[in-house]
């Protein structure tokens, strides 16, 4: 699994996406530099970004 930027916190994303968002497969692979994920299953690739938790400062 490639880094990705650090968030504001400077936190990075350690987790793997263990499924599509799509369809629902777990079947995926990582795909490219960019943090970005391939179905096998629906053959789309995409990236997964945290934006908030829902916890307020």
């Amino acid at each position: 699994m490639s880094e990705e930027e650090p968030s504001p916190s400077g936190r990075q994303r350690q987790l793997p996406v263990f499924h599509c968002p799509y369809c629902g497969d777990e079947e995926l692979t990582p795909h490219g530099d960019g943090g970005e994920w391939h179905c096998a299953a629906c053959l789309r690739t995409f990236t997964v970004r945290l934006t908030g938790t829902g916890v307020q400062a």
